[in-house]
């Protein structure tokens, strides 16, 4: 073969005929050997055709050199990390095996990896070496657990049988109690009558088929006009700083009509009317793709002291925290944000009440950072936004403040609000470093000038409006779900006016809102199960049903081809919508039962959340398609 001097064969390229087959980009190792095949063919046919005789040949070469580096780097980098396999199958004494999940825990390097079976063959690809704990957490199974020793270059087997699991009788019992009649529809749970117009614009923004409904309160009217008080006149039980309907005016008459319809149909005796539950089915092909990668948080997470001081200092001050306890707690993220300065990923943390940054590319347990918030003994911290300068934002649910962090010297600044009126909710941050932020409690757009410092607000037409999510759009346009009254509100950048948008099929929940690149607005209703879509320049809204019932879809953000990515927790799934083909694509969550409330997209339409609502609290990165060349594993 002829060649250029000194390139022999495609092997003097960077060692590309010792590729391995679990450094490869694909999964097993068939693809692999496939692989690998191909790029030294590629590199092979390259060299047949150089003849180094001009400077125009020589710049040939170094460009054929090139277009291989991020192949090279993909593979020095897993080389260098140590990574291997793990693979088997999986088989079950009852039912069919279809997308069962498999989640193999590093204990030295404090992550997992989570897949999905495909025909009952699973595979962990590019798992970074160290002992592992490998079991299949699929609900309704138990499954032995398995222990890997895993090194770099090694490919080990783990298979599986899981047998079918005996009931909990506690869940048994809590599914029985009482008469329940599974419907297709709210209009179904709530009949028409005297005062269902006063509910539907009022209460079921919060209150309709969900853990606080009607069915299961079955009060007397005089227990229903007691928690209509409650909820206009002495504030929420979990919160006591802020009204759930602080601004909305019922009469006495009101009041005793709301009560009247409620006592009728949702009394003492009455049936529970829930909206039916129908399985998501998932398309194994497309599901084996995935991986998770989740990572544990921090072992030593304190938790904070509970209290109901308000009014701690601005500027830094003490926060009090204890060990975390074993029973009774759990840690918990509020919101997600990919912080454009350096790519850490920042949670806010409830129960720790703090803020905390994740540096992805460590491979090593301690990749977590700690801000716990100072000041008060417990704030409540939610939506979350990282500015260009690295600069961190938080929502404070209980407080209503907006804080302020700077990393690099680990000050904390929490702005009072001139109008201290709610409970702050969600945070953005526009092209020009201007920090918007939601009011769930209290209806107001805030927005803080860092440069100056001064805080402006902006209440919503409609009283009580529940803003939840926001987003920004490319004109610096400020939106907001409206949680209570069902609404998409619109803050007007240069004019400053608010727009509102009824979503009337939304039974007042809109839970979150996200904005696409081409200006168009998203939604979803979270009761209904339905992603809605609006069209500023029109005012059209369309709405595209969620086809299994039960469905409550949670965030609605687009990634980098304006793909909508919501969470469904009814499911346990994450979905995609396919803006241009109308079609939902669904993934497993990493875990049993769990509910994602917001996401962050990366570059490479990789997506970050974190872990809500379940016992194993961690930071949550997934590859829908699994690790590519465009988007390799990290760490």
């Amino acid at each position: 073969m002829d060649s250029a001097p000194g390139l022999k064969s495609a092997r003097y390229f960077s060692g590309l005929g010792n590729i391995q087959p679990e450094f490869c980009p694909t999964r097993g190792d068939k693809n692999c050997a496939e692989e690998r095949s191909k790029w030294i063919e590629r590199g092979n046919s390259m060299l047949r055709g150089m003849r180094i005789k001009t400077s125009v040949q020589r710049f040939a070469i170094s460009f054929a050199v090139a277009s291989l580096l991020p192949f090279f780097s993909l593979l020095s980098f897993a080389q260098q990390t140590g990574r291997g396999t793990i693979s088997g199958t999986v088989a079950a004494d009852q039912g069919p095996v279809v997308a069962f999940r498999v989640a193999a825990h590093n204990l030295d390097r404090r992550l997992w990896y989570t897949v999905f079976t495909n025909k009952g063959k699973y595979t962990v690809p590019q798992a970074l070496s160290g002992r592992y704990e490998v079991t299949v957490q699929m609900s309704g199974y138990d499954s032995p657990t398995v222990t890997v020793q895993l090194e770099g270059g090694e490919s080990k087997t783990a298979d599986f049988s899981v047998k079918k699991a005996a009931e909990d009788p506690a869940v048994a019992a809590r599914r029985n109690r009482g008469k329940v009649e599974y419907v297709d529809s709210l209009d179904e749970v709530f009949p028409p009558g005297p005062g269902l117009d006063l509910l539907k614009q009022n209460c079921t923004g919060c209150h309709a088929d969900s853990f606080m409904n009607w069915g299961r309160m079955r009060y007397d009217k005089a227990g229903y006009m007691r928690g209509i008080e409650r909820m206009m006149q002495t504030g929420p039980g979990y919160n006591a700083f802020v009204l759930a309907l602080g601004h909305t005016y019922f009469t006495k008459k009101q009041k005793n009509l709301l009560a009247d319809y409620l006592v009728t149909n949702f009394g003492p005796g009455a049936t529970e009317k829930r909206l039916r539950f129908e399985p998501m089915q998932f398309d194994e092909e497309v599901v084996s793709k995935a991986i998770y990668v989740s990572y544990d948080i921090p072992p030593d997470l304190q938790v904070a002291k509970g209290g109901d001081k308000i009014g701690a200092p601005m500027i830094d001050g003490v926060i009090a925290q204890e060990p975390f306890p074993k029973e009774g707690k759990r840690h918990q993220f509020g919101s997600t944000f990919i912080s454009p300065f350096d790519g850490s990923i920042w949670h806010s943390s409830r129960a720790s009440s703090s803020i905390l940054r994740l540096d992805p590319r460590n491979p090593n347990p301690d990749r977590w950072t700690n801000y716990p918030i100072k000041g008060d003994p417990y704030v409540h911290p939610d939506g979350i936004g990282v500015d260009k300068q690295g600069h961190v934002y938080w929502a404070e649910l209980k407080t209503d403040r907006l804080g302020e962090l700077h990393p690099e010297t680990g000050k904390m600044i929490r702005h009072s609000l001139p109008q201290q009126s709610g409970a702050m909710h969600e945070v953005v941050v526009d092209k020009d470093g201007n920090v918007g932020f939601s009011q769930i409690y209290g209806a107001q757009f805030g927005k803080l000038i860092p440069s100056t410092g001064k805080i402006y607000m902006y209440p919503t037409p409609t009283p009580d409006n529940g803003l939840y999510g926001m987003a920004i759009d490319q004109k610096g346009n400020m939106w907001a779900a409206g949680w209570e009254k069902g609404t998409i509100n619109k803050l007007d950048a240069e004019t400053e006016e608010i727009t509102e948008y009824k979503v009337p099929n939304s039974w007042g929940q809109i839970r979150r809102i996200g904005v696409d690149s081409k200006g168009i607005v998203w939604a979803t209703e979270y009761i209904t199960g339905i992603l809605v879509k609006l069209d500023p320049a029109t005012g059209e809204l369309t709405e595209f049903k969620i086809p299994f019932g039960g469905a409550k879809p949670y965030d609605a953000w687009p990634d980098r081809a304006d793909n909508i990515w919501t969470g469904d927790e009814a499911h346990t799934a994450i979905l995609k919508f396919d803006q241009k083909t109308k079609k939902f694509t669904y993934y497993p969550m990493p875990q049993i039962g769990q509910a994602i409330n917001k996401f962050s997209i990366a570059d490479d339409n990789t997506v970050w959340f974190g872990a809500r609502s379940v016992p194993v609290p961690t930071s949550m990165h997934l590859y829908p398609e699994g690790y590519t060349a465009k988007s390799p594993p990290m760490p």
